[in-house]
């Protein structure tokens, strides 16, 4: 997606808290500190043999930048929108100084560009990755404005998309894609003459590309914003006519489309399948205190919803990444003020509808300064890992926290 974010997604505009002062005090407060993840009572976890679990760690990371080039003019020096694994690799996207970027995590923890200059399209100013993804046929990844389409084979060596998808894709304005024994998905929001429209393609090898039918309704305006692989095909979330709305495939061309009773005047932003159950995230078309951030569920791969408790910690809370696990999903948020935000975590376990908070020493909670907006999400069998840019318009440091799996 473009950086100026859905109200109910990720801050965007006047929505988006940026902490773009005190970089030393952030980084202080956050480098090598040890935390621990508080859970309600009685959830509480011990490793094999009774002994205490180790605690998740948080420290500021660097995420490179391209050597030689300076930020492009307006854009933020770092951005991580995404973090994806597979095949023993762990993979984020975003962008470094408005360029396009993709980076690799050592075994240390440390992480490394992959992209280079040349992997790169022509682009006219800044743009950004919002999705990586690994399927069958290799990873993908993919971005705005352009859009940005890249593949890779291996992870490490990355090239401009096969084929006609990048122009096929034309002016979108938000992007995700999704990757499963299927293929690949990409879909984006198109604006058109009274509303916006969904932009759907798939691919089963990465080399061509088939645009999507009937994903838009006859009547009224929908928005594809998240997508997600199942066993057997694809689900999408966004909105019809101001309505939370899904859609469920499994040739990733013919879409059915079941839109949610409420909240009205919602859309759904972020999605995370574990098995044949989807959790998805939005909130209500509305800034600040109006938006009202919520948490939808399906037992069957889309076909039927019901909404999940957030347990929001005050008015305006948004949340700006989701993932899911062996463990269940994780989800991360953000409320309060431009001038004083706070940052929220939760945690669903699976068989549970209700989601439980997270204390996350030195990022949520009061007292924290101006903590990094968690932007990208990943869960393994062992830990969740969340990334947060401190000061992106400045810095190329990220707070990086892991939390074990209990």
């Amino acid at each position: 997606m473009q950086r100026k974010r859905t109200p109910a997604g990720r801050p965007g505009g006047t929505g988006r808290y940026v902490a773009q002062a005190a970089v030393a005090a952030i980084v202080l407060a956050a480098a090598g500190i040890a935390i621990s993840l508080a859970l309600p009572s009685g959830s509480a976890s011990r490793a094999a043999g009774g002994a205490t679990a180790s605690p998740p760690a948080l420290a500021t990371t660097s995420f490179p930048g391209y050597a030689g080039r300076a930020a492009l003019p307006g854009a933020p020096r770092l951005e991580v929108n995404a973090i994806a694994s597979a095949g023993g690799q762990r993979l984020a996207a975003g962008s470094a100084g408005g360029y396009p970027a993709i980076w690799r995590q050592r075994p240390g923890g440390s992480w490394t560009l992959v992209t280079s200059p040349d992997d790169l399209p022509f682009l006219p100013g800044p743009a950004t990755l919002m999705t990586v993804t690994h399927g069958p046929a290799g990873w993908l990844a993919v971005g705005v404005p352009g859009p940005v389409v890249l593949t890779s084979a291996n992870g490490t060596t990355w090239r401009p998309a096969a084929g006609n998808i990048a122009a096929g894709l034309g002016k979108i304005s938000t992007v995700s894609a999704a990757a499963g024994p299927r293929g690949y998905v990409i879909l984006g929001k198109l604006a058109v003459p009274g509303g916006c429209a969904a932009d759907v393609w798939y691919s089963a090898n990465l080399t061509s590309w088939t645009r999507a039918h009937d994903v838009n309704d006859t009547t009224g305006s929908s928005q594809t914003l998240a997508v997600a692989a199942l066993a057997d095909g694809f689900v999408s979330v966004g909105s019809h006519e101001g309505r939370p709305a899904a859609w469920t495939t499994s040739d990733g061309t013919t879409w059915r489309t079941i839109v949610l009773p409420a909240p009205a005047n919602a859309q759904l932003n972020q999605i995370a399948v574990r098995g044949a159950r989807v959790v998805a995230t939005g909130g209500s078309d509305g800034q600040g205190a109006r938006a009202a951030a919520f948490a939808a569920s399906s037992p069957d791969g889309g076909a039927t919803w019901q909404q999940v408790s957030l347990r929001l910690p005050a008015p305006g809370t948004v949340v700006t990444a989701l993932a899911a696990g062996p463990q269940g999903w994780i989800a991360a948020g953000q409320y309060g003020t431009p001038g004083r935000p706070r940052v929220v975590v939760w945690k669903l376990a699976p068989g549970q509808d209700t989601w439980a908070q997270a204390q996350v020493d030195g990022i949520t909670g009061a007292g924290k300064g101006q903590p990094p907006e968690i932007t990208a999400l990943d869960a393994s069998q062992h830990a969740v890992t969340g990334i947060g840019p401190v000061a992106p318009a400045v810095s190329q440091l990220a707070a990086v926290f892991t939390l074990q799996a209990r």
